[in-house]
């Protein structure tokens, strides 16, 4: 537990990984918008999509549909 506390969490370079691997819609789960700030801070280009009951989960999928 000690360590998992004190690692580094290397947000930046997995978002980077996965955008460079052609990842361009991320979906955060739950209330707030953090993580999709933290998305956008490192590449505006790509989509943040949040859902935090079923009329987010709603738009998240028609959204999807639409891709």
């Amino acid at each position: 537990m000690v360590r998992q506390v004190s690692s580094p969490v290397r947000w930046l370079e997995s978002v980077e990984k996965l955008i460079s691997s052609g990842v361009d819609t991320f979906i955060e789960v739950g209330p707030g918008k953090v993580l999709s700030g933290l998305i956008r801070q490192i590449n505006r280009g790509v989509r943040c999509l949040n859902v935090e009951d079923s009329a987010t989960l709603k738009l998240a999928l028609e959204f999807s549909e639409q891709a």
